[in-house]
């Protein structure tokens, strides 16, 4: 108690007083204060600093600026050829139909119409209608709280609810197995070229990016098709996403689908025909071949 009562009625340490007390004999102020002229200018100095850092921090660096603008600058000029090369594909795409449909026209006969007509279904350049499935494929909804225990995809835990790009690879394959005829990812046409990939946090169909759900459509026999999936190894996998992972997935017939054709055909290869009624070469300088890789 005595301690306490010393706090309470002297709270001032007593080496405190007892130099407070010197100071008040020689004629000086008790204390220094917060009024001093050395405080003072050094609150303005600290003041001025952190405006300074503030408006360093807030107005952009002339590097950085210069580097958006080129950046803004690259942008609309690839976009404006971007639009340059598409008209000037679709005038070529023009052509290239005119001389198609005179070639045809000019002597070619029916046969080559029905084989051009089956080539161009195989190949996916032109759009089909017919009956068909609908499979519509979704993360689930819990995604990310599964465990990474036997997962069949060896992906990290945070991924075992999500549908991935091997997911669709093997449901496609499934699809085709089955009997499919053609077939389509959220309105990208699948070719014998087409990739399915993995970019980041994207799926990607035909170097375009997807977004979910996912919706795989396909032409085939419609009840026919739904029964050969179910027991193909696209059907299986399909089964065990939705048990083990919760992913979800709806299937159900079509009476009609219309599938785009593929947005970019690419010739790798061409031979100039030899003229009807004309004599066989002793050498095949009458054949060209080119070829090109895919974008």
């Amino acid at each position: 108690m005595t301690l306490l009562t010393s706090i309470l009625e002297r709270p001032l340490d007593p080496g405190y007083a007892a130099a407070a007390d010197r100071r008040e004999a020689a004629g000086l102020p008790r204390s220094t204060g917060t009024r001093t002229l050395t405080v003072l200018v050094a609150t303005i100095v600290t003041g001025l600093l952190l405006s300074l850092g503030a408006l360093a921090l807030r107005r952009p660096s002339t590097s950085v600026q210069k580097a958006r603008t080129e950046l803004i600058s690259q942008v609309e000029s690839r976009r404006t050829a971007v639009d340059r090369q598409s008209a000037q594909l679709h005038t070529l795409q023009d052509q290239v139909d005119s001389l198609q449909a005179e070639a045809l026209t000019a002597g070619q006969g029916d046969q080559a119409k029905q084989r051009l007509a089956v080539l161009g279904l195989a190949a996916g350049a032109d759009a089909v209608t017919g009956p068909g499935i609908r499979l519509v494929i979704d993360d689930a909804p819990d995604n990310g709280k599964g465990s990474a225990d036997a997962n069949p995809r060896t992906q990290a835990e945070s991924d075992d609810g999500k549908v991935l790009s091997k997911d669709l690879q093997v449901v496609v394959n499934g699809l085709w197995q089955a009997g499919a005829e053609a077939i389509a990812v959220n309105g990208q046409r699948l070719t014998s070229q087409s990739a399915i990939r993995f970019a980041g946090e994207a799926i990607l169909v035909n170097f375009r990016p997807l977004t979910r759900p996912y919706t795989i459509t396909a032409i085939g026999g419609s009840n026919a098709l739904q029964s050969a999936f179910a027991e193909t190894d696209g059907g299986s996998y399909l089964r065990a996403l939705q048990d083990n992972y919760g992913i979800r997935a709806s299937m159900g017939a079509v009476k009609s689908l219309t599938l785009p054709a593929a947005a970019s055909l690419t010739v790798r290869s061409a031979t100039v025909p030899r003229p009807t009624g004309s004599a066989p070469r002793a050498t095949p300088s009458s054949s060209t071949s080119t070829s090109e890789s895919p974008p």
